[in-house]
C-alpha cells in the first residue's frame, strides 16, 4: 500500500466532516444569500419577481425610479477614478530598502493580474450587493508551473465562513467552491475516473440570463482551516470532490507542519461598503 494513502491525516471521513460543517456555515449566511441574490435581480432589472416577494409577505421593494442605479454608476466611476496605487513605507531605518525593493515589486505583480479589471469588478460587486471579496493565492500554475501570485476577484455566494465572526481570520474554517466540468477533472485527476456522481453540496446562483446546465459538472471544495503545530497556529489547506481528497497540506509530508502560508492567514480579503 502506498505510504502516503497509510499515512494520509485527511481522508474520507474527514471530508465527511467538512462538508457537514461547510453545510452549517451555508445555512448560516442564508439572509446574506436572499440579499444578495435580490440585489444582483434588481440590478437586472427583474424588478418584479422582488416586488411580488412584497405582496407575498416575504419584504421586497418597489422600485419607482432609476435613481439608485445612476448612483451606484455613478460611484462606480468614482472609485474607479480614485484606483489605488501601491505606497510602500519602511516602518523603521532597517527596512527602507527592503521597502525600496516591494515597491517595485508589487505594481509588476498587480499589473500581471490586470488588477484594474479585478478592481471595477469587486467595485461593482461592493455597490451592488454591499461587499466586495479578493482572493490572494499563490497559483503554482502561472508563467509555465514556476507558479507566482495570483488575485481575483470572488463571488460572495461560493464563500463561506463561521457564523457570528467579525473578521475572517477568526474563523475556524473558510470554504470556496466552484463548479466544473467532470471531464476535465477526470483529466486532472485520473483517480476520480468513474467515481464523479453526483453532489454533496451545492452554492446559491444568480439567475442567469441564459440557460446554465448543471449535468456533467461537480462541486469543488477549498477549505482554508488553522490548526496548532509546535506551538503556533498554522494555516492547512484541502482541496476535495464529493469522498475524494484532490490535494491536502496535512497529507503532505512537506507541509505538514508548515502549513500552507507561513504568515498563516485566510487568501481572502473583504471590502464592505459599510462597516459594523
Amino acid at each position: 500500500m502506498d505510504e502516503n494513502i497509510m499515512t494520509a491525516v485527511v481522508n474520507a471521513q474527514t471530508l465527511t466532516e467538512l462538508t457537514r460543517i461547510l453545510q452549517k456555515y451555508k445555512a448560516g449566511k442564508a439572509s446574506i444569500e436572499r440579499r444578495t441574490v435580490a440585489a444582483e435581480n434588481w440590478w437586472k432589472l427583474r424588478n418584479q419577481a422582488e416586488e411580488r416577494k412584497k405582496t407575498e409577505g416575504i419584504g421586497g421593494f418597489q422600485a419607482v425610479s432609476g435613481w439608485l442605479h445612476n448612483v451606484i454608476v455613478s460611484k462606480h466611476a468614482d472609485a474607479i477614478e480614485a484606483f489605488p496605487e501601491p505606497s510602500i513605507l519602511p516602518r523603521e531605518e532597517g527596512d527602507k530598502a527592503e521597502a525600496g525593493i516591494l515597491s517595485k515589486i508589487i505594481p509588476v505583480i498587480l499589473e500581471q493580474n490586470e488588477f484594474e479589471k479585478t478592481y471595477s469588478d469587486c467595485m461593482w460587486q461592493k455597490l451592488k450587493t454591499g461587499t466586495g471579496v479578493y482572493k490572494v493565492y499563490w497559483d503554482a500554475d502561472k508563467l509555465g508551473g514556476l507558479g507566482d501570485i495570483a488575485i481575483e476577484r470572488v463571488d460572495l455566494l461560493n464563500v463561506f465562513w463561521e457564523p457570528g465572526v467579525r473578521d475572517i481570520q477568526d474563523s475556524r474554517y473558510c470554504f470556496h467552491t466552484s463548479f466544473e466540468d467532470n471531464d476535465e477533472l477526470e483529466r486532472q485527476y485520473p483517480q476520480l475516473q468513474g467515481r464523479l456522481r453526483g453532489n454533496a453540496f451545492m452554492a446559491t446562483k444568480f439567475v442567469y440570463d441564459d440557460s446554465v446546465p448543471t449535468d456533467g459538472k461537480s462541486t469543488v471544495i477549498d477549505v482554508y482551516y488553522k490548526k496548532y503545530s509546535g506551538g503556533k497556529k498554522v494555516l492547512h489547506y484541502c482541496k476535495y470532490v464529493g469522498e475524494e481528497v484532490l490535494y491536502a497540506t496535512e497529507n503532505d509530508p512537506a507541509l505538514r507542519e508548515r502549513g500552507l502560508y507561513d504568515h498563516g492567514m485566510y487568501p481572502f480579503v473583504f471590502d464592505p461598503l459599510f462597516t459594523m
